[in-house]
């Protein structure tokens, strides 16, 4: 009887993954060939239905396959579409904050994403693949914070057809968590415009602004900043600031602090 292939399984992927294969006529398969002929491989086992092959390294893309008899007969070609390895260039936003956050990823061979990690927190939801370069997921929220812990960087890999993006550590392709600024108190209470008041908390760390927002209502300000340390940054208030008590708040990637009596001060 000829060998005929009526299914691959998978019918993509990539190398150093077992390949199905299922038919009839199988039982003497000595040899299983892969695109032109160029790569022929000896199965690791064989029935009258089924042989199983590893896959080996292919040019991206299609790649016919077909087995060969003792009988010196050979089978039809089934297609097979090998994909190579994924590979992320960059996350974007590289950092964020506890909660879970929208996070871009460029790269390249992103197509078949089925998961993306992140480190030891565990994988996105919501992916979107954008593209063959591009793909949007969310990221996973941030278990708790040890206390006096500010920030966690984590790797983030890939899954595809093609296998799990390259080896972890490179920057580009790392997401940082940042624990959420506190504001404990300020020196001091009460300013004058143009003077300055030190801001006193916890991650203060990669200042975006510094809020001042009057607790009768209104218009916030921007207050001009310094970072001394994640526990204080000194702030310069606007020679504009009308008369009144305002809430200082601080905001970093891992948000914007909340509105305490203690963060606050008068004009």
């Amino acid at each position: 009887m000829a060998p005929v292939i009526t299914a691959l399984n998978p019918v993509q992927g990539h190398d150093g993954a077992t390949m199905t294969i299922t038919g009839t006529g199988l039982g003497t398969t000595i040899k299983v060939n892969f695109g032109c002929g160029c790569q022929t491989l000896t199965p690791s086992s064989v029935t009258s239905t089924t042989v199983t092959v590893e896959i080996p390294q292919l040019p991206e893309g299609q790649n016919n396959v077909s087995v060969s008899t003792t009988a010196g007969q050979t089978s039809n070609a089934r297609p097979f579409f090998y994909v190579g390895p994924p590979q992320i260039t960059v996350v974007s936003p590289a950092r964020g904050p506890a909660a879970a956050a929208p996070v871009s990823i460029y790269g390249n061979r992103l197509l078949t994403t089925t998961e993306v990690n992140f480190g030891d927190i565990g994988s996105g939801t919501n992916v979107v693949r954008v593209s063959d370069s591009a793909l949007t997921v969310v990221a996973p929220a941030h278990p708790s914070f040890e206390p006096g812990v500010c920030t966690d960087t984590v790797d983030v890999m890939v899954s595809t057809a093609g296998g799990v993006s390259g080896s972890p550590g490179p920057s580009s392709v790392q997401y940082t968590y940042y624990n959420a600024p506190t504001v404990t108190s300020l020196s001091p209470s009460s300013a004058t415009p143009g003077s300055a008041v030190t801001v006193f908390g916890t991650c203060l760390l990669d200042i975006i602004s510094a809020t001042l927002t009057p607790t009768a209502g209104g218009n916030p300000f921007q207050a001009t900043f310094v970072s001394i340390s994640p526990s204080q940054v000194n702030t310069i208030l606007p020679l504009t600031l009308p008369s009144g008590t305002y809430a200082v708040q601080i905001t970093t990637p891992g948000g914007q602090s909340p509105i305490t009596p203690a963060g606050q001060f008068t004009v």
